[in-house]
């Protein structure tokens, strides 16, 4: 082993880097992070920050088809490091009491259907995804994230599937009751139809005219108040359900054939909200206790 890694070093030292006929393990797991830029066309910048360590370590590269490839140390200069063979390309980074970045972009590494860009990524170490400035919502796994204002997202350990669009189609649906006005957004490239909201069975339908688009919904929880149950043609399916931010809801479905979407929630307006119901009762069990204890 000592005199395979001379050698690698040696050669390292001239070429900047070896490849190998068969896969090789040296050293140890890379301590790594990795942050991923994505450009408009569906290209990424991939940047391994790899922790300083007196062993080689290895570290796997993402995606086969890659380019541009600088491996450096935080000063700047060409740190020391030796590419492996094998089935999946990978790189043995040096002892070095500076972390070094290995740098290098993916032309494809995400695919475009129906406008919606998606990446199915797995790699174990921690990632940071960091989107084009038009994109302020991302699903993960289907999961709506309001990325807005936000530098990116982050997952550990990751596997993860990532969709997005970069001209997504959102509008509102304005739904009146007696004297008040509701605004529920919606966001989605699926044909919707008859939105309606039914007050007496505390429920939203539409129909939606595409299968397998996403649907997201910005629900006011004073008009629908949840959690909710979702169905389609009566079966019901599963859904995305978390708070937002000035009481409202975002709630995603994505329906795997046409028909009609009811969501069905716990209160609808002018019913007092069951939060506020709880809170009431609060207030009165601990005005029950002081008025008991003022006896």
């Amino acid at each position: 082993m000592q005199i395979l890694v001379l050698g690698i070093s040696a050669i390292v030292l001239f070429l900047g880097s070896a490849a190998f006929g068969q896969e090789l393990t040296v050293g140890v797991p890379a301590v790594q992070s990795v942050k991923i830029t994505i450009s408009e066309d569906g290209s990424a910048h991939i940047i391994h920050v790899v922790e300083p360590n007196d062993t080689p370590q290895q570290l796997s590269i993402i995606g086969t088809d890659f380019d541009n490839l600088q491996v450096t140390d935080e000063d700047g200069a060409a740190a020391l490091y030796a590419e492996t063979g094998g089935k999946e390309a990978s790189f043995v980074i040096f002892p070095s009491n500076l972390r070094v970045f290995v740098e290098y972009d993916l032309a494809d590494a995400l695919t475009k259907k129906d406008n919606t860009w998606s990446w199915n990524y797995s790699y174990v170490a921690s990632t940071s995804f960091f989107f084009p400035n038009t994109v302020d919502f991302v699903y993960t796994n289907g999961n709506p994230v309001d990325i807005a204002g936000l530098d990116g997202i982050r997952c550990h350990g990751c596997q993860v599937k990532i969709e997005y669009e970069l001209d997504k189609t959102e509008f509102a649906k304005q739904v009146k009751w007696e004297d008040k006005k509701f605004n529920v957004q919606i966001i989605t490239r699926a044909d919707l139809k008859s939105f309606e909201f039914d007050q007496p069975n505390k429920m939203i339908t539409f129909e939606v005219k595409e299968a397998n688009k996403h649907v997201t919904l910005i629900i006011p929880q004073e008009l629908l108040w949840g959690p909710y149950e979702v169905f389609l043609n009566d079966e019901q399916i599963h859904k995305h359900e978390r708070q937002y931010t000035d009481g409202h809801t975002i709630l995603s479905i994505t329906p795997n054939k046409t028909g009609k979407v009811e969501i069905i929630g716990v209160s609808a307006v002018p019913e007092f909200p069951i939060a506020a119901i709880l809170v009431f009762g609060v207030a009165m069990v601990l005005g029950t206790r002081l008025w008991t204890s003022h006896r």
